[in-house]
C-alpha cells in the first residue's frame, strides 16, 4: 500500500490533513501537533506552494468574516474578553487587508474552510478556539491547584458511520487496505487539540492513568441523527429489537449500537441506503466543557463523647429529630477549607465509616475508623489545614478527631474490609431484672447479683475450650482486665449495634430456656412485635457525670450527660422492686462510676495491633445465633446469623447490688444490646439466658474498634 496514494486518496474524499494521517494508520504524536509541516511528505510539489496560501487565506477568514463566522457573537465576545488575551477582530483584518497583495488575496476571493467529511471539523485547528474559551472559563471559575491535566473526547456519533464509509472505500479502491491501522479520533485529538490546550491553560497534558485532573469536551452535530437513520435500513433487525423495548433502550442510536449495526455493514449495503459520505453542511460544534478532580481521601479515627449524637443527620418524616451528627461536625472544617456551602458539602463529601454506633452510645478510646471522600476537590489539604480541622472538631465537645491523613483509594478496601473482620470490645452496665432461676431466695426478696451470677457469666462458654485457658486470655488481655474508672472513662471505639431494650420473656409464658437445653429459638407472634415496640418508646434518662477528660474542651463545665436508659416495663409485676431500683438509679450521679478510678482503663493500643491475630476460631468462647433485629427489619433482610463472643467478663458495681459492669469482645457484626436482653428469643444463648434471669443493659461504649486504621 502506497501512503502518499492513501493521502491523496482521502484528500479527494474530503478529509482533513489530520484525518489523512488516522487513515494511514500513522500513531505518532508529534505528528499531530504540527500536522501541516508533517503532511509535506506526502504532497506533491506542485500542491506546496498552494498550501502556503490557503493557510493564509483560512486565517484571514477565521479573523474577519462575519457573515460566515466559524463562532457565534458569543464566543466571539468572550474571546475579546478572557483573561487579558483579547483579540482586536477588526484591527487584525486591517493589518492583512493592507498588506502584500502578492500573499494576500483580496477579501473577495477568500474562501470559507471546508469542513472535513470524517471528523466534522473536530481535528481542524481552525475550530478550536471555541473549545479553548470554555475551558479557560471553568478553570477560572474553580481554581484547580493541579499542575496537570488529561483530556477526553465526546465526538457526534455520525463520525463512527463515516468512518466506516471511508475505511469501506479505502478497502475497495487499496485491496490490501486493512481498517485496524485507523487511529482513533480520540487519540489524534488528544495529540493535537490536547497539545495546543495546554500551552493555552499552563497545565502539563498527562494520561488519565496519571492525572487526577480530566477534562472533556462534547462535540454536536445538527444534522447527527438525521444521517443515522440509514442504519435501520442496514441492520433492520437490530433496530426492530430495540424500538420493541424502549423501557430497555430508552435512546434509540448509541456509540454501541452505531457500532454493532455497521459491524457487518459493507459498501454496497451503505449505497443502497443512501449512504454516500455526503459532504457536511455543518461543524461539529464545542457545545460543552466539563471538567472535574478525582476524588481526595482522608482518614481518621472520631471518639463520640455524647449520647445524644448519630453519626448521619436523623431526619424522621422531613423533620431533624437531634440538632447535629458526628457526619455534619466533621464536615463543617473541611468543608470551610474548600469553601463549600452546607448544601454542597453534603454532596461533595462522603463519611465512610468501620460500621456506626447508637445515638445513646459513646465511642471512645482512639475511636472508630473513618474515611471522607471529596468529590472534584480543587486542591490538596495541607498537613497545618488537617491539623486545624482537628483542633475545630474537638472544639465542639461531641467529637474529637485526633488526626487526619490522606490516604489512596486503594486504602479504603482495608476499611470496607474490617467492616466484616475486625473484632470489638465494649463495656456495659447492665441490671438483673429478676431473681436467677439459680436463686433460692424468696421472691420478695431484694433482686441481688450475685457472686454466682458473676461466677457463671465469667466461666459460661457453648464452645470446645482451646489449649489456652480462656480466663488466661482474658487476664492477659488489657483491654478486658485492666478495669478502671467507669463506663464514662472507656477510652475506645464503639460498634454498630443499634439495639432496643426488649423483655426476654415469651409471651406465651414459656419461661426462659437455659444454655443447657437451648434449642430452636421461637419466633415471635404479632403480639411480641406489639410488645417490642411499646418497649422501644420506654425511655428513662439517668444523669450521669461525665469523667475528666484531658481532649474534652468543656471539661471545666458542668458536664452532665444523659443516658439513655429503655427500661423494661414488665406487665403485671407482682412487686414494685424494679420500679424503686429505677428512681435509685436516678438519683444517684455517680451510679457508674468506677469502685476503682485510681487504676488505668483499658490499654488498647496493643488489641489494635494484634486484633487480626486474635479473631480467629480458636477464639471464640460462645457462638450466639442472632436473627435480624427487629428495629433493622424495615432496612436489612430477615436472616440468623452467627456471631461471636470471643472474651467475657462481668464484675460487681459497689453500692449498687442489682447492677454488675460488664467487658466484651465480639465479632464483626454483633448486636450487643440485643445479645444482653435476648430480644423475644430472637438472640440466643443471651446474657439473660447464662443467668436465667431477665437482664438489661443500662449504658454501652465502644471501646475499641481493632483494626488497623489510618494504613501506616
Amino acid at each position: 500500500m502506497n501512503p502518499k496514494a492513501v493521502y491523496k486518496y482521502c484528500k479527494h474524499l474530503g478529509c482533513c490533513e489530520a484525518c489523512c494521517l488516522r487513515y494511514m494508520g500513522i500513531k505518532n504524536p508529534n505528528a499531530y501537533e504540527n500536522v501541516a509541516n508533517f503532511v509535506l511528505k506526502y504532497q506533491d510539489e506542485v500542491d506546496k506552494p498552494m498550501r502556503v496560501i490557503e493557510q493564509s487565506q483560512n486565517i484571514a477568514s477565521k479573523i474577519t468574516d462575519t457573515k460566515e463566522n466559524l463562532f457565534d457573537v458569543s464566543i466571539r465576545e468572550d474571546l475579546n474578553n478572557s483573561n487579558g488575551n483579547s483579540l482586536d477582530i477588526n484591527g487584525a483584518d486591517r493589518k492583512i487587508s493592507n498588506g502584500d497583495s502578492d500573499t494576500n488575496p483580496p477579501p473577495s476571493k477568500r474562501r470559507k474552510l471546508d469542513i472535513c467529511v470524517s471528523c466534522l471539523g473536530v481535528l481542524q485547528e481552525d475550530n478550536w478556539m471555541e473549545g479553548y474559551v470554555l475551558v479557560k472559563d471553568i478553570l477560572f471559575k474553580k481554581r484547580y491547584e493541579c499542575a496537570t491535566f488529561a483530556c477526553a473526547l465526546s465526538a457526534p456519533i455520525t463520525t463512527l458511520l463515516r468512518e466506516r464509509a471511508i475505511t469501506l472505500r479505502l478497502a475497495d479502491e487499496f485491496p490490501g487496505y486493512d481498517d485496524k491501522i485507523l487511529t482513533a479520533l480520540k487519540e489524534a485529538w488528544k495529540w493535537s487539540f490536547g497539545v495546543k490546550l495546554a500551552t493555552e491553560i499552563n497545565k502539563t497534558l498527562d494520561s488519565g492513568a496519571i492525572s487526577p485532573l480530566l477534562i472533556t469536551l462534547n462535540y454536536d452535530y445538527a444534522d447527527d441523527l438525521q444521517e443515522l437513520e440509514i442504519l435501520k435500513q442496514v441492520s433492520p433487525q437490530l433496530f426492530e429489537e430495540r424500538s420493541k423495548q424502549k423501557r430497555r433502550f430508552v435512546t434509540e442510536f448509541t456509540r454501541r449500537s452505531v457500532e454493532q449495526a455497521l459491524q457487518n455493514a459493507s459498501l454496497q449495503s451503505l449505497r443502497a441506503a443512501g449512504g454516500g459520505l455526503a459532504c457536511a453542511g455543518a461543524r461539529a460544534m464545542c457545545v460543552g466543557a466539563v471538567c472535574t478532580h478525582a476524588p481526595n481521601y482522608l482518614a481518621g479515627r472520631y471518639i463520640k463523647l455524647s449520647r445524644h449524637l448519630p453519626q448521619s443527620p436523623w431526619i424522621l418524616e422531613g423533620k431533624r429529630v437531634l440538632p447535629s451528627s458526628v457526619q455534619e461536625i466533621i464536615y463543617k472544617p473541611l468543608a470551610d477549607l474548600y469553601n463549600l456551602a452546607a448544601e454542597q458539602a453534603d454532596g461533595r463529601l462522603k463519611l465512610i465509616a468501620a460500621g456506626r454506633e447508637d445515638v445513646d452510645v459513646r465511642c471512645l478510646g482512639e475511636g472508630r475508623p473513618f474515611a471522607i471522600e471529596i468529590t472534584d476537590p480543587t486542591r490538596q489539604l495541607t498537613p497545618e489545614e488537617l491539623a486545624s480541622a482537628c483542633e475545630h472538631i474537638s472544639k465542639s465537645g461531641e467529637v474529637i478527631v485526633k488526626q487526619i491523613v490522606p490516604i489512596t483509594r486503594e486504602d479504603l478496601i482495608q476499611l470496607k474490609k474490617g467492616e466484616e473482620t475486625k473484632s470489638k470490645t465494649y463495656e456495659a452496665i447492665c441490671i438483673k431484672l429478676s431473681h436467677s432461676k439459680y436463686d433460692d431466695v424468696s421472691p420478695d426478696s431484694p433482686i441481688k447479683v450475685t457472686p454466682e451470677d458473676l461466677a457463671r457469666i465469667n466461666s459460661f462458654r457453648n464452645t470446645a475450650r482451646n489449649t489456652k485457658d480462656t480466663e488466661n486470655n482474658i487476664e492477659n488481655s488489657k483491654s478486658i482486665c485492666n478495669i478502671s474508672g467507669g463506663i464514662k472513662d472507656t477510652t475506645d471505639n464503639l460498634d454498630n449495634c443499634e439495639s432496643m431494650h426488649q423483655d426476654d420473656k415469651d409471651t406465651s409464658g414459656v419461661p426462659l430456656r437455659s444454655p443447657d437445653n437451648f434449642g430452636t429459638v421461637k419466633e415471635p407472634n404479632s403480639q411480641d412485635v406489639k410488645d417490642a415496640t411499646d418497649i422501644l418508646d420506654n425511655s428513662t434518662p439517668l444523669k450521669v457525670k461525665l469523667a475528666d477528660n484531658p481532649d474534652n474542651p468543656n471539661d471545666d463545665k458542668n458536664n452532665e450527660i444523659d443516658l439513655s436508659v429503655n427500661v423494661l416495663e414488665i406487665k403485671n409485676r407482682e412487686t414494685d422492686a424494679e420500679s424503686d431500683i429505677v428512681d435509685t438509679l436516678k438519683s444517684d450521679q455517680n451510679v457508674l462510676d468506677s469502685p476503682d478510678s485510681s487504676r488505668d482503663f483499658l490499654d488498647t493500643s496493643v488489641e489494635v495491633r494484634e486484633s487480626e491475630n486474635r479473631n480467629n476460631c480458636e477464639d471464640i468462647r460462645i457462638m450466639i445465633q442472632q436473627k435480624t433485629p427487629i428495629r433493622v427489619l424495615h432496612r436489612r433482610p430477615l436472616l440468623t446469623r452467627t456471631r461471636h463472643i470471643l472474651e467475657l467478663k462481668a464484675v460487681e458495681v459497689p453500692d449498687h447490688p442489682q447492677l454488675f459492669r460488664m467487658f466484651v469482645r465480639t465479632s464483626a457484626g454483633t448486636y450487643v444490646k440485643e445479645w444482653a436482653h435476648g430480644e423475644l428469643g430472637r438472640s440466643r444463648p443471651s446474657l439473660g439466658d447464662v443467668l436465667g434471669a431477665k437482664v438489661d443493659m443500662l449504658a454501652l461504649d465502644v471501646t475499641a474498634v481493632h483494626l488497623q486504621w489510618p494504613p501506616q
